[in-house]
């Protein structure tokens, strides 16, 4: 019997979590049914192919079909289905089998069977939603082979694996017919700081950050940044010269991501023009109208499931507050509708070919990137925690906002709060500027201090400690030490892991 081959890939790096959790069930004697799942590019393959190599691997792997493809449904997964057949006709060295025609998953694992049943293999179904055809009817064809037999096989590891988070989600990891069935479920985050670090190895900590600010910590995106020239010039190259990486890249996230929805990229599109919005005024530009209603609600949910929309809500307020808002939440999303999507047409026309870099208006970038980093900031507020010495304690953190309440008390708004149980409030300011931070920051978060605590007195007998996070420096120590109790800067967020 053949299998897929996998290249040793020597370079691999990070990742250790999510070894030691395969390492740990791949122990057990018994058949192994694992989930990975995690947006496009964000390196599921490499982490599985990698990891079971030294295995016999038999991979089949779903196709995309474009939506403006006029195949039935049934067309569609037979497609998929011959695809699989076809791989199949090479594992087992049998060309007669790429000949049938299926119609049914069910008839093709029932060919799989004696192989799935008996052998030492991992089998592996890769870009699944693709192979689902982003219907439920996959897995409950799947769902009898493993009960009956799959399952009594030790030897047998089941992966699958997809780009739609939402997909998964509801078709596998919640419903109830696979309920108990995975053992593991892995959904694969972009790189950490110290993973980025170790993977853009031999750049400047500015470089880096730029780089996670801009388009996330995808591998895929990083390793374009990694090359000979500075990061913001590579990006530059990647973006604004026709058919550059990044011009193509993100019609190719809603397709692996999301099913066909007009709504997904319009609303990601919507915020990515405003620092947070409720979903109330989502609706009235999706809609028209300012009732959310249910099939909204969905289309939020997918989008923040798949990472691309991030719902924000006041540290000081619970989950159903009617304060909650959104914000665009994936980097290289808010990086292509802030820069390449208005100049779309330019950059096709080779407008910027000769200098890449006169694509960019610098003050706009400089507001991205101080978006970004407040939001980069929340994403990582485990590392703050550990920088300042709480990380084992019991603390809820989050950005704190209040509406006015008319002359008795001013709006407010805190980039990232922590409220330690029972002994703290830290309050944070994230400051990301090209250069040292000034005193007028010091004056607003005096101001934002003293509405905080006029709202909300039931902290009045904690300990309050102001913290400044950005990556340069202070112009004037005196001022701001006087104000913060602690300022953050490159150093610690690079070594305070």
């Amino acid at each position: 019997m053949n299998k897929y081959n996998v290249t040793a890939n020597t370079k691999f790096i990070g990742r250790a979590q999510e070894q030691a959790r395969l390492d740990e069930i791949c122990q057990k004697n018994e058949a192994q049914f694992i989930v990975v799942y995690g947006r496009r590019r964000v390196g599921k393959t490499e982490l599985i192919e990698q990891y079971f190599q030294k295995r016999k691997i038999l991979k089949f792997e779903g196709i995309e079909i474009p939506s403006e493809d006029q195949r039935t449904s049934t067309q569609r997964q037979t497609y998929q289905i011959h695809q699989c057949l076809e791989r199949l006709a090479v594992y087992l060295e049998n060309s007669l089998i790429a000949k049938l025609t299926f119609e049914r998953w069910t008839e093709f694992f029932q060919l799989l069977n004696d192989v799935a049943a008996h052998k030492n293999i991992v089998l592996y179904f890769e870009e699944v939603q693709w192979l689902a055809n982003y219907q439920a009817g996959f897995f409950a064809e799947l769902k009898p082979f493993w009960d009956d037999a799959w399952r009594h096989n030790p030897k047998l590891t089941l992966v699958l694996c997809g780009s739609s988070t939402s997909f998964i989600v509801k078709n596998i990891v919640s419903d109830r017919a696979l309920y108990g069935r995975v053992q593991e479920e892995i959904h694969l985050r972009p790189f950490q700081l110290n993973e980025a670090e170790e993977f853009m190895h031999g750049l400047g900590r500015k470089e880096i950050m730029t780089a996670q600010l801009c388009v996330g910590g995808i591998p895929e995106y990083l390793k374009r940044l990694c090359k000979k020239g500075s990061v913001f010039t590579l990006l530059c190259q990647q973006s604004f010269l026709p058919n550059a990486y990044f011009l193509q890249e993100k019609d190719k996230i809603f397709v692996s991501s999301l099913s066909n929805n007009k709504h997904y990229e319009r609303i990601i599109q919507f915020l990515s023009q405003r620092r947070f919005a409720t979903a109330t005024e989502i609706a009235r530009f999706v809609r028209g109208k300012e009732q959310t209603g249910g099939s909204l609600t969905a289309v939020l949910d997918d989008l923040e499931e798949c990472g691309f929309i991030e719902r924000q809500n006041s540290v000081h307020k619970d989950d159903n507050s009617k304060l909650v808002r959104f914000c665009i939440s994936d980097e290289s999303l808010q990086w292509y509708f802030s820069f390449i999507h208005p100049i779309k047409s330019k950059i096709q026309s080779g407008q910027y070919q000769e200098d890449p870099l006169r694509a960019i208006n610098r003050r706009s970038l400089e507001t991205m990137l101080g978006f970004s980093f407040e939001r980069w900031c929340r994403k990582n507020a485990h590392l703050f925690a550990k920088i300042l010495g709480f990380s084992g304690m019991e603390y809820q953190s989050g950005p704190y906002f209040a509406k006015s309440s008319g002359k008795k008390l001013p709006g407010c708004q805190i980039d990232l709060v922590y409220i330690i149980k029972g002994s703290k409030v830290v309050l944070c300011e994230i400051k990301y500027y090209d250069g040292l931070v000034g005193n007028s920051v010091c004056e607003d978060m005096q101001d934002k201090a003293a509405l905080f605590r006029q709202a909300l007195p039931k902290y009045k007998n904690y300990t309050f400690e102001s913290v400044l996070i950005t990556p340069e420096g202070v112009k004037d120590h005196k001022t701001v030490d006087a104000v913060f109790d602690r300022v953050i800067t490159f150093n610690e967020i690079f070594g305070g892991r």
